[in-house]
């Protein structure tokens, strides 16, 4: 660049000024949208986003192997914020006729051509820390040995990790997912919720089997706050489902070891653990999961981390979702997890689930580098700290990269 270098102390003067300009901007086209959304409110069969780099030679294995049952019956076969086509809906289509419905087939074709066309590229871990596998690397795993070489995008078998985000059920109202507690017991919502959960298991569970699963609950709500999904995991008996995992993904306060053991028939089911923190004091913990309690949280915490290192379940994982309250406690809580025993230190950034106005949304995205504090969030992400491989930085990875190049230009 070339020109009159502007003053550093004048910088946060012209961030603020130019911040205050992209809120108003977000301000107008929220407003378009929601007009917009009014007149066709019908959604698209597919997403297709253009103006992607392609991925050729890259393979993503969700379409191939897995499904997720979200509100209402959606289903889905990625996380709905990194892959937004639907595969259909449970109320109106069996799981077979889903999983090899015309949007599976097209979002699969869009794996085989290199496109990804389906995927938003900026929000998907595995697309930002580049660990998508290769396709020969792919090829190792029996399950797509044939379907890569013959590039089916219609499969002869079910999905093997199933996704259950279908209840919000959760004794925390954290501030960016909801505006107040969500508990799903008794009443039409929980009655369906429980019904269309059951036609989505029925193939699964309708009789002993050695089929190889996994079973996932859950990114929407907490299992154990959930009616649904606490007579799962209380009622099942894993022996007679061998090859079954289970991922559990809690907020923690409620895993406690009373609830622990109610659910005894599946501990050897369990593949892995995930607690959400979003915090590293209970200071910013109050801020950030509304309704949570900082020491029965760690205390459980703990706890898990004695079991997991007795070789009870396999996998720990502690998981922060960064923004403007929580990201100066990132190196901090690297360090607690691994005091509290856990395997991996995972970070992602805050997605816009339509809580907050967007104004309020756009305030605590530290890592646009138009924000107030992005010179503070760079010096906090670009920490050597990060790159240990105990610390996944998932999503939050070419942000790191990007904070790194700003830095040096900078100095």
């Amino acid at each position: 660049m070339t020109g009159k270098k502007t003053k550093p102390h004048v910088l946060p003067l012209l961030r603020r000024g130019l911040w205050g300009l992209r809120i108003r901007r977000e301000r107008l086209l929220a407003s378009l949208r929601f007009r917009f959304a009014k007149l066709f409110s019908r959604k698209p069969e597919s997403t297709v986003i253009d103006g992607q780099a392609p991925l050729p030679g890259r393979f993503c294995p969700n379409p191939f192997k897995q499904i997720d049952l979200e509100e209402s019956g959606v289903a889905f076969t990625c996380c709905s914020s990194w892959l937004p086509t639907p595969m259909g809906n449970i109320k109106h289509a069996p799981l077979e006729q889903m999983w090899n419905g015309q949007a599976m087939q097209k979002i699969r074709e869009s794996i085989f051509d290199g496109s990804f066309r389906y995927c938003r590229h900026d929000r998907c871990p595995m697309i930002q820390n580049d660990s998508l596998p290769t396709l020969d690397e792919a090829r190792e795993d029996p399950l797509f040995t044939k379907v890569i070489d013959e590039r089916q995008t219609t499969l002869k078998h079910l999905p093997q990790f199933v996704n259950l985000v279908n209840d919000r059920s959760c004794n925390l109202y954290c501030p960016s997912c909801r505006t107040e507690r969500i508990n799903h017991t008794e009443g039409a919502v929980y009655e369906e919720t429980a019904e269309l959960q059951a036609r989505l298991l029925e193939p699964y569970f309708s009789e002993s089997n050695d089929r190889h699963f996994v079973l996932s609950i859950t990114g929407s709500g907490d299992p154990f706050a959930s009616r649904v999904y606490r007579d799962l995991l209380y009622n099942l008996d894993g022996s007679k489902y061998p090859n079954m995992k289970i991922a559990l993904q809690t907020n923690g306060v409620l895993l406690t070891p009373r609830n622990w053991e109610r659910m005894k028939g599946v501990h050897d089911n369990i593949a892995s653990i995930i607690f959400s923190f979003d915090a590293a004091s209970e200071e910013t913990y109050a801020v950030t999961r509304r309704g949570g309690h900082w020491p029965t949280l760690v205390h459980n915490a703990r706890r898990m981390g004695e079991l997991r290192a007795r070789g009870l379940y396999p996998l720990l994982r502690f998981d922060f979702v960064v923004q403007k309250e929580n990201y100066r406690e990132m190196p901090a809580f690297v360090e607690l997890s691994r005091e509290l025993g856990a395997d991996r230190a995972y970070f992602s950034r805050l997605i816009d689930w339509g809580t907050w106005p967007k104004d309020r949304f756009m305030d605590q995205c530290v890592w646009e580098p138009q924000h107030p504090e992005y010179e503070d969030f760079a010096a906090v992400i670009t920490d050597p700290l990060f790159d240990q491989p105990f610390v996944d930085l998932g999503n939050m990875t070419d942000l790191r990269n990007i904070a790194k190049q700003h830095l040096v230009h900078l100095h």
